[in-house]
């Protein structure tokens, strides 16, 4: 994601936990706090079994060989990590 991209996102993201604070109180802040986190948790769930599936598909196909596939694959997988989408299996297991 570019800079300027995630200056806006965060932005936006602060603006709407302000909003959420001053119209409900701290409770709605909490609310959006949870709701966010919750979302994180379930697309990056979403993206290990989308990766986890191409895997599958790589293997059955028997593309493990082909460079183009698993270059592409790689990159894939690069700018999720890069992305904070998808995680190291050694830094879940820190956890």
């Amino acid at each position: 994601m570019s800079e300027e991209k995630k200056n806006i996102v965060e932005q936006l993201n602060d603006a709407l936990l302000k909003f959420a604070e001053s119209a409900f109180g701290e409770s709605g802040r909490e609310f959006i706090e949870e709701t966010s986190e919750k979302v994180k948790e379930f697309s990056s769930q979403s993206i290990k079994k989308f990766m986890e599936f191409s895997d599958s598909v790589i293997d059955n196909l028997k593309l493990r060989d082909n460079d183009q596939v698993i270059k592409a694959r790689d990159s894939v997988e690069d700018l999720l990590k890069q992305a904070g989408l998808l995680k190291d299996e050694f830094e879940e297991e820190e956890f």
